[in-house]
């Protein structure tokens, strides 16, 4: 399999920020794909390619600028998580029956996106391009490292963006997200030393962060896998409880919007931001905690009170940590 292939090339991937021209090569692809031959992204499309995260194509447009809905779809495949099947889609301007419905419902259970809440209806607007600061906030919860930036305090962020000539001009809502990464080693300063945040990110420069830090981490999962052959790192057999709370526009702990995805735990047990699958309820994220959930405790979110009194309390239940 192409996926088996990759592995021992990731180890000598390095952990980059800003990808950087490569030097140029005559080898032979090992992808179909006709206008990557001197790029500087080869390598990276090739992980991408040999590990099934992107297709049989003529060519892949490595320097066309990125949409949100290729990147989620991106990121959701090198994840290696198998979609769920959207009976319907949580998102107004994606109908179920689009390819890409499957991957915008897990990214949204996943906390990997959220949309855009226009009325009553969820708008992912799948063609708008990415920029670098959203690309950072994206790339770290497919990480599932939410939980920890939510630990970054505000001062640390604010005297780190002051440090870039253009570190002021980052949206509030990626400020967080953009700092944690710089810290990290996933992002780094352009050579002029900005940030470029509002950069439109082209489909090479996020190849490169797919095959860099989500691709590789593929080789750390424990090797056993969901029915659907999604890899998990643990599992755990806990109580459930149900809540909701539909009519009030309140943020789970994680500040995430709360919908059906969206779980407490107790942080000791499963960390917060940790991608999860439940058994009877699906793909999850841990973004929320509450005083009554304890130990080996997760309380779902329900989208009716009704349907969380229905649901009652139950013993047993397999939770799967996939990260």
């Amino acid at each position: 399999m192409r996926k088996q292939m990759i592995l021992a090339s990731l180890a000598a991937l390095l952990v980059i920020g800003a990808p950087v021209a490569e030097a140029k090569t005559n080898e032979t692809s090992s992808t179909p794909y006709t206008d990557i031959a001197e790029h500087w992204a080869k390598k990276e499309i090739e992980t991408l390619y040999i590990a099934g995260v992107i297709g049989d194509t003529e060519s892949f447009r490595p320097d066309d600028p990125i949409t949100r809905g290729e990147l989620v779809t991106m990121f959701v495949k090198a994840k290696g998580i198998e979609p769920g099947t959207a009976s319907q889609s949580p998102f107004a301007d994606i109908s179920s029956d689009s390819w890409m419905a499957p991957y915008a419902e897990t990214a949204y259970r996943l906390g990997i996106v959220h949309g855009t809440k226009q009325g009553s209806q969820v708008f992912l607007k799948p063609e708008e391009l990415v920029t670098r600061e959203e690309l950072a906030s994206i790339l770290i919860r497919t990480m599932g490292d939410s939980g920890v930036v939510n630990q970054l305090k505000w001062s640390t962020t604010v005297q780190t963006l002051a440090k870039y000539p253009d570190g002021r001009s980052v949206d509030e809502g990626y400020q967080r997200p953009l700092v944690y990464a710089l810290e990290k080693g996933l992002m780094s300063a352009y050579g002029d030393g900005t940030l470029k945040p509002k950069n439109r990110m082209t489909r090479a420069e996020a190849a490169t962060y797919a095959a860099v830090h989500l691709v590789s981490g593929q080789a750390s999962k424990s090797g056993q896998q969901l029915f659907n052959g999604t890899a998990y790192k643990q599992a755990l057999t806990v109580q459930t409880t149900a809540y909701s709370n539909p009519n009030q526009p309140i943020l789970s702990y994680l500040e995430y919007p709360l919908r059906e995805g969206v779980v407490a735990v107790d942080p000791a047990v499963i960390p917060l931001g940790s991608h999860l699958y439940i058994d009877g309820y699906g793909y999850a994220v841990a973004a929320d905690i509450g005083g009554a959930v304890k130990q080996r405790h997760v309380d779902l979110y329900l989208p009716t009170l009704q349907e969380a009194e229905n649901y009652g309390m139950k013993q047993g239940v397999k939770v799967y940590v996939l990260d």
